[in-house]
């Protein structure tokens, strides 16, 4: 598959090689300026390896499609099946999507990432296996990361990326209630595109506090 990719520098990374043992994805909260934006802002302290925009524009920040990878600041304090801090092992992937739990994601971003996905297994095997996918919600929810979130298509993922393959279950973290709650904000969404950003990154907020919240009550009532 023709993968163009266009490149853009940060320095919100590690320049030296990690073992890519996981993909982890991610939705952005915020339109493709403002996520390049805020990834090249060194003051962030936020990258992620690539970003793919709504059309299926794939950007590259911090290396790994040709084979060697560095370390991106995409997963911040997390833990997967004993694994803590995936910064550390995985190539992480945003998609422009201002609420994955409002908005379904594209077909040019699913036909994206195939490509993409192509070429990470290419690089590195344990990326073959589907077990080794997974959510920014599934390694970090317990901090209230909700992405990709309900709306994210992952059967269609797996049978795009690994077909034949028995495909892992990705329950979302956001409730069912909750999401109700965030799909009545759309009514009040602004009409000015400057003011969309900052309006959805104040839902983003909402989202993870609240699931954040009701993380902390399971755990306390667990203990």
């Amino acid at each position: 598959m023709t993968l163009n990719v266009n490149r853009v520098k940060t320095a919100n990374r590690d320049d030296w090689s990690i073992p890519v043992d996981y993909l982890i994805i991610h939705y952005t909260a915020v339109d493709l300026k403002d996520t390049l934006d805020i990834f090249i802002n060194p003051e962030s302290s936020v990258s992620s390896h690539l970003v793919i925009d709504t059309n299926g524009d794939i950007y590259e920040l911090v290396d790994c499609l040709n084979g060697q990878a560095h370390r991106g600041w995409h997963a911040g304090v997390s833990e997967w099946q004993g694994v803590q801090g995936l910064n550390d092992c995985s190539v992480g992937i945003e998609l422009v999507n201002y609420n994955g739990n409002v908005f379904p994601f594209t077909d040019g971003q699913y036909q994206s990432l195939q490509r993409v996905m192509a070429r990470l297994q290419e690089h590195y095997p344990k990326l073959r296996d589907p077990e080794r996918v997974i959510g920014h919600e599934h390694i970090a929810g317990f901090r209230g990361k909700a992405d990709p979130g309900l709306l994210f298509d992952w059967p269609r993922f797996y049978r795009q990326n690994y077909p034949g393959l028995e495909a892992p279950v990705r329950p979302a973290v956001c409730p069912k209630a909750l999401q109700e709650s965030l799909l009545q904000l759309q009514k009040s969404e602004p009409e000015s595109p400057a003011e969309k950003n900052p309006f959805w990154r104040s839902v983003s907020l909402l989202t993870e506090t609240t699931i954040r919240l009701i993380a902390e009550a399971k755990g306390k009532s667990d203990a």
